[in-house]
């Protein structure tokens, strides 16, 4: 029997505790068997990002004790621009006994059509939705969905970066961890 793979894709700039929420919360339900963290290399939008080291190091700090998440290296080690669909493409070839699940945002649901080759992404995996306060759900009806799980929390790695930059705590938005590298290593700052 194949294992069901949710891929977590996003630059984790930071990683913040609504991705630990989402991932023991697929996990926990049993929706997914294993979580995929696919950080970007270089961001689709062309917004800036901290080095992939940063990165790394503080989403292996934010699944420490999570035996069912991992990290993926697959898009940082592309060449060019990363793509979902290549993204996918490879992991299926290398992973022949693993069906994989995209996770992905309300927020995301507006810009989908531009991904690459969208129409071939669609017909290739299934999508694992989270809703997200502020965003309606917009749902395309060529989408197969897996499952859409409802998150009401308003956490995101903007808002977490400016807190920085003004100084202010985000004990609550990170764990505990993940904060202390942020400081230790002057990030954001």
């Amino acid at each position: 029997m194949k294992k069901r793979i949710g891929l977590f894709g996003g630059s984790f700039n930071p990683i913040h505790n609504a991705h630990i929420w989402m991932m023991k919360h697929l996990l926990n339900k049993k929706i997914v068997d294993e979580i995929w963290i696919v950080p970007c290399k270089k961001h689709n939008l062309n917004k800036s990002l901290i080095s992939a080291k940063y990165r790394l190091d503080m989403i292996r700090l934010a699944i420490a004790g999570m035996k069912k998440a991992r990290i993926s290296h697959v898009e940082l080690k592309m060449r060019g621009k990363s793509c979902t669909l290549k993204t996918i493409n490879k992991l299926e070839k290398n992973s022949r006994n693993n069906d994989f699940f995209l996770i992905i945002g309300a927020d995301i649901l507006g810009e989908i059509k531009k991904w690459y080759k969208y129409d071939e992404l669609v017909k290739k995996t299934r999508f694992i939705i989270f809703r997200r306060a502020g965003y309606k759900l917009k749902l395309n009806p060529d989408l197969r969905i897996e499952k859409i799980v409802d998150y009401h929390g308003k956490i995101s790695s903007t808002i977490i970066r400016e807190m920085v930059r003004q100084g202010k705590s985000i004990s609550k938005l990170v764990p505990k961890s993940v904060e202390n590298y942020i400081k230790k290593n002057k990030i954001y700052t």
